[in-house]
Formats: structure tokens, C-alpha cells, sequence
């Protein structure tokens, strides 16, 4: 059920967010839970180095009193990466073309967030 439930979710970010190339929900370990629409994206390798600079960032951030991370990106002169926070343990990775709508990208991963976290706990 949760497999449904997860790939629902990822399908819905991916359609509704223009320039929307790849979407995966990842453990911190850097291991995709579940993935959609990946083409020539290096979806895992990109996973694997999230989820480690993320740990990274959580272990400064404890040293410096920043708070949680909640959501990061990357710009290139290709994509536009997000990693946004669901869990403590897990975050959705949404990588768009360079001319993806940010904004909606924001607000899907928000909406996204809510509707897994549940499902996560």
C-alpha cells in the first residue's frame, strides 16, 4: 500500500510541475525509496550525494543552532535540483530543467510533504 501511496505522490509533483524531469522520495542513507521518470538524470548518484550533504549540513547545523534543514537547492546551468524535507529521515529530490517553475516546484514539494509524512512515521 505505501508503495502506492508513495508513488502517487511523486507522480502528482512530477506532472504538475512544469520542467519537472525527475522525482524520487530518498532515505538520508541516499537509498530511493521510490522513483519516477528518471531518463538520462543520474538519479541514484545524485541521491547518493544528497543524502550525504545533508547529514553534513545536520551535523553543522547542530553545532551552530540553525534549525532542521528543511529544503535545499542547486542550481546549474542544466537542472535546478531540490531536496525538501519530509521526515527527519526522509526528503523528496526533485530535479527540473533549468526553465522549471520554481515557485510550483516549492509548492508541490510542501503539499508533498504533508501528504507522506504519515505514511513515513
Amino acid at each position: 500500500m505505501q508503495g502506492n501511496v508513495f508513488s502517487e505522490v511523486l507522480t502528482g509533483i512530477h506532472k504538475r510541475v512544469d520542467g519537472a524531469v525527475a522525482v524520487s522520495l530518498v532515505g538520508l542513507d541516499g537509498i530511493a525509496v521510490e522513483s519516477i521518470g528518471e531518463g538520462d538524470v543520474p538519479l541514484d548518484t545524485l541521491s547518493a550525494e544528497y543524502g550525504s550533504f545533508i547529514k553534513s549540513i545536520q551535523l553543522s547545523n547542530t553545532e551552530l543552532r540553525t534549525g532542521a534543514v528543511q529544503q535545499l537547492a542547486l542550481v546549474t546551468d542544466r537542472y535546478i535540483t531540490f531536496m525538501s524535507s519530509v521526515t527527519g529521515d526522509y526528503f523528496i529530490l526533485l530535479v527540473m530543467g533549468a526553465d522549471g517553475n520554481y515557485g510550483r516546484a516549492r509548492f508541490e514539494l510542501m503539499k508533498a510533504r504533508h501528504a507522506l509524512r504519515a505514511e513515513l512515521s
